[in-house]
């Protein structure tokens, strides 16, 4: 069995939403799903990899593209309008993600 993921990378622009506690999810492809609920990730910059804060995995479930609504886009704190093109751009070519939701340690 792969060791569970010790850190997670976000977009520089959404990593004050994850510092900030307001961010509590995060939607990925089947290539990130690996996180354990339970455990505890350091949080770092996609471009730059600095380290942003800790965060504990809490769920990881998937979820189908249509299946992706405003509960997911409040607890990604952005728009759905934003959000499903968002997860295109990053994703093109996917249907099947996996919601990650987290909580900030404080």
């Amino acid at each position: 069995m792969s060791q569970a993921p010790t850190k997670i990378t976000f977009f520089e622009w959404l990593t004050p939403l994850v510092a900030s506690g307001k961010k509590t999810i995060t939607i990925r492809d089947v290539s990130e799903s690996h996180y354990v609920p339970g455990t505890r990730v350091d949080v770092h910059t996609l471009e730059k990899d600095e380290y942003v804060c800790q965060i504990d995995i809490l769920t990881v479930e998937q979820i189908a593209f249509e299946d992706i609504g405003e509960v997911h886009a409040a607890q990604e704190f952005l728009p759905l309008d934003e959000l499903k093109p968002l997860i295109r751009k990053i994703y093109p070519e996917d249907d099947t993600f996996y919601v990650i939701s987290y909580k900030l340690v404080s």
